[in-house]
């Protein structure tokens, strides 16, 4: 039952209905919502215009903390793939006292930004290749 129906049942002083409709109407609505406009949705896609590069690393010389160099060319990668592992090397991503992660073939990371990689091998044999991809339209803010 609405307030406006109870207010006029079994009440001998209540105002009628009528005089009820004309003060309403009387009265500006404080709480009235303004007219809709029609929206036009507005679609939002971020550019696949990814670039990428294939760094080889030999894993014949012992490396301790080699840096593929993605600083010194600029790069702040999305994600990154071992394509190669000819032996065993670890990886460190961003900052050399993070933690190591053993590579191996297929394995990828893209759940953060990378700054930087640096390699972590013995000296054995073979080539290790580490795909590196970034968007080179992306705008960062720091």
């Amino acid at each position: 039952m609405s307030h406006r129906k109870r207010m006029f049942e079994g009440n001998d002083t209540a105002i009628s209905p009528s005089l009820a409709e004309q003060l309403e109407a009387a009265i500006p609505q404080i709480f009235t919502q303004p007219p809709q406009k029609e929206q036009t949705p507005i679609l939002t896609q971020e550019v696949k215009d990814y670039e990428y590069r294939n760094f080889t690393v030999s894993l014949s010389v012992a490396n301790v903390n080699l840096p593929l160099g993605l600083l010194q060319l600029g790069i702040v990668a999305d994600s990154l793939t071992i394509i190669q592992a000819d032996s065993a090397f670890t990886y460190t991503m961003n900052n050399t006292k993070n933690d190591a992660t053993a590579a191996s073939v297929g394995q990828k990371e893209d759940q953060m930004e990378i700054r930087e990689v640096y390699i972590n091998n013995a000296a054995l044999s073979g080539n290790a290749v580490i795909r590196v991809v970034w968007n080179p339209r992306l705008i960062r803010v720091r």
